[in-house]
């Protein structure tokens, strides 16, 4: 029965073996050129993109890393890319109100003399050399100050400050001039000048060592020329020992002593001025008028009058000047017109000694008894 079965089915899908030894050998041999096939036609592709990886990847490293090519920088060179590179420091002189600042503090506390050469140098002020002078004990020293630049100007050659328009200019800004004792080894003077704050003018601090107090006195407008009644002005010259029409403001900080004498003239000579002259008269002393007066308005601008002398018909009380004469300490009115009493004088609060005639002022023990030392 089974034989028949397989006859017939031999018979009806052929009696030959389905598969030969020469359809295996075609088998094998064409899994084996599938391999090869792959090998030459995917490799290609594989080595293609990765080369277009590769071209990417260097483009993107040279472009954000800069020159590939350049040597290495160092670590100093490195370090400076890392942040900004600093500019340059440059140097700045010291501003115009620290110099001025300094340059009195140091005159108020008694310096030595190269301790004022030693500060104005860190100042950056420098000295003028042939403006040195000795006069007698007195030695003279001139320096400048430039506002912005090195000092290269070299043609400031005086004690006198210079003109308005060398420091509108910007030549300099400030100009010290210190008067020195070799005898008593110390400061007669010093004066600082530089631009008022409109820069129409000159302001002028001075410093005496006679002065009341140890302070600067200060003026405005110190080039200004002086314009007063003739007598007046030829007075204040005299005391000065210069020319009447070449004094300025800044010739009235010098003055201490002024007399004013117009016992010449018919009459009795009236002092009047400018309240600003005598503002600017921040060192006078001592003050004698010779039947010549004065208002009390004048007197007052003057802070430091220390003696006032009064000689001939001008002066009948203390009213009209006593406001001007709270300073006085010395009052001489034994050659006067006065015909005042103690009363009178006692208005005056810091007098200390006073000369009257004891017929004219019969009560002066009053005066004795408040610590004031009466002389005829």
């Amino acid at each position: 029965m089974n034989n028949k079965i397989k006859k017939a089915i031999d018979r009806q899908i052929s009696e030959k073996p389905l598969f030969t030894n020469e359809d295996r050998r075609r088998f094998y041999a064409n899994k084996q050129n599938k391999g090869f096939s792959w090998w030459n036609q995917g490799f290609p592709k594989l080595l293609t993109a990765m080369t277009t990886l590769l071209l990417l990847a260097g483009s993107f490293y040279f472009f954000t890393s800069g020159n590939p090519f350049q040597s290495p920088a160092s670590p100093e060179e490195e370090t400076v890319k890392e942040g900004p590179v600093p500019e340059k420091e440059q140097y700045n002189h010291p501003p115009l109100d620290t110099r001025i600042k300094e340059i009195k503090n140091l005159v108020l506390n008694g310096p030595g003399k190269n301790q004022i050469r030693d500060t104005v140098e860190s100042l950056d002020g420098v000295e003028i050399e042939s403006a040195q002078e000795k006069k007698g004990t007195e030695e003279l020293m001139s320096f400048v100050f430039a506002p912005d630049s090195e000092m290269q100007n070299t043609s400031f050659t005086s004690h006198e400050p210079p003109s308005l328009e060398a420091f509108q200019n910007g030549e300099l800004d400030l100009f010290l001039a210190v008067q020195w004792n070799d005898e008593s080894n110390g400061l007669s003077s010093a004066t600082l000048t530089y631009l008022s704050d409109d820069g129409e003018s000159l302001t002028e601090e001075r410093f005496t060592g006679n002065a009341l107090k140890r302070e600067f006195a200060k003026v405005v407008g110190a080039e200004d020329p002086v314009s007063m009644k003739d007598l007046t002005l030829r007075s204040i010259a005299r005391s000065l020992d210069k020319e009447p029409d070449s004094l300025t403001k800044s010739d009235l900080l010098e003055l201490e002593e002024l007399t004013i004498n117009a016992s010449h003239l018919n009459g009795i000579f009236d002092v009047e001025a400018d309240p600003s002259y005598f503002e600017a008269m921040k060192s006078l002393r001592v003050l004698k008028l010779n039947q010549a007066i004065i208002p009390g308005e004048l007197l007052k601008e003057v802070p430091s009058l220390e003696q006032v002398t009064f000689i001939g018909p001008t002066i009948k009380d203390l009213s009209r000047v006593a406001e001007g004469m709270q300073n006085v300490q010395y009052l001489n009115l034994i050659n006067s017109s006065f015909q005042g009493n103690a009363e009178d004088i006692l208005k005056l609060e810091s007098l200390t000694i006073v000369r009257v005639d004891p017929s004219v002022v019969p009560d002066y023990e009053k005066l004795q008894f408040e610590g004031i030392d009466v002389r005829w």
